[in-house]
């Protein structure tokens, strides 16, 4: 595990941490013995986890406050998920709450929502990969991109992990495309044994690093993008679960004349006052996916965890090392054939100079943005 993806602090502090993102005992005990060079059994786990009064049955929770909990989440992007997926949220956040409590809760707070998520059929092709590393799926994501955010993504095939999920300018620039893979290899200490990528031409930089550092013409391998079944298949869950929020939310915001766009001056407010709200708004759903627990099925899917199918593959018959070792100075050395700088324009400064001469403050909620939104227009004379 790479050094910025470890957990710090004391042993409570990393014994609470495996805890809240809901990994079992064994699991627990395998990360302190891996990563943290601490050996210790499930028992004395468990004697650990009372004197931090960590528990999982009988846990001790405010009703109201996880009450206050879900309709936050409902209110916002977070609507679209099941109960499974608020039980998680809330653990994330450090409330630990049964589930078949915040089941009855999402049925009281948003039946027509559990109304709308009742299961659905889904037939699934088969997908064979021997372990984490071995493949890693990127694509674009253009559903957000007519209103100036579009998305890039990259998953782990073995163990569906997350690799990156950025919002950017722009998603077929291919070399903000390579920054993303550079920096992502740089995180992880090395690169996969094949990468697999649609036949767009943003990926053509990506593809020649990648062949690169591997020394090997066929470590790259093109497909159409409903070949590309992994990724593909996210993007489905992320549109239900997610991203259909913020499609609503923008499309709302047009249809009340208050977003155009056509309009460069609002697309440039929009992104300043949207980007860092949707990135963190990706960082949580990146956040959430890896640490969620997929269920067994029966299309040869392997089940559990992507963070610990990703760095705990011996746990559940992956094969581990298959990450092809690059060395600091070979990323770098590709990083500085990089010469595409992101222009700032003359928007984006304006809004900052305005910024740092009024009292207004950067949005922490949707709300805000679209108050800071109509301030800087307002400021600027533009809905005059």
């Amino acid at each position: 595990m790479a050094a910025s993806l470890i957990p710090t602090g004391d042993q409570k502090e990393i014994i609470t941490y495996y805890f809240s993102k809901g990994y079992e005992y064994d699991a627990i005990v395998h990360f302190l013995a891996k990563f943290h060079d601490t050996t210790m059994s499930i028992r004395t786990l468990k004697n650990r986890l009372r004197q931090y009064q960590l528990r999982r049955r009988t846990p001790t929770y405010d009703l109201n406050l996880v009450r206050e909990a879900i309709l936050r989440e409902l209110s916002g992007p977070g609507c679209s998920g099941g109960y499974r997926s608020m039980w998680h949220t809330l653990r994330l956040q450090y409330m630990q709450v049964p589930r078949h409590v915040v089941e009855n809760l999402m049925r009281e707070l948003d039946p027509d929502g559990c109304e709308q998520r009742r299961s659905r059929a889904l037939q699934r092709r088969r997908y064979s990969s021997p372990g984490p590393n071995h493949t890693w799926h990127v694509d674009g994501y253009d559903k957000l991109k007519p209103f100036g955010f579009p998305v890039h993504d990259c998953i782990d095939g073995w163990s569906r992990r997350i690799m990156w999920l950025k919002q950017t300018r722009s998603n077929n620039h291919p070399e903000v495309v390579a920054n993303f893979y550079l920096d992502t290899v740089s995180e992880v200490g090395g690169c996969p044994v094949k990468l697999r990528t649609d036949c767009g031409t943003e990926n053509g930089v990506m593809a020649a690093m990648q062949c690169t550092l591997r020394q090997d013409i066929d470590a790259h391998k093109y497909g159409s993008s409903p070949a590309n079944q992994r990724i593909e298949s996210w993007w489905a869950v992320y549109r239900r679960n997610r991203s259909s929020w913020w499609i609503d939310f923008l499309k709302n915001l047009i249809e009340q004349d208050i977003f155009s766009p056509g309009n460069e001056f609002q697309q440039e407010c929009m992104w300043f006052c949207f980007n860092k709200l949707l990135q963190d708004d990706l960082d949580a759903v990146k956040d959430h996916w890896n640490t969620h627990r997929i269920r067994h099925s029966r299309h040869d899917t392997v089940s559990g965890r992507p963070d610990e199918l990703f760095f705990l593959p011996e746990l559940h018959g992956g094969a581990d090392n298959l990450l092809c070792n690059v060395c600091h100075g070979s990323v770098e050395s590709l990083r500085e054939n990089l010469t595409y700088v992101e222009e700032r324009s003359v928007q984006q400064e304006y809004f900052e100079y305005v910024m740092a001469n009024t009292q207004l403050e950067m949005p922490n909620t949707c709300e805000e943005g679209i108050q800071l939104y109509q301030t800087l227009l307002d400021i600027a004379g533009v809905n005059e």
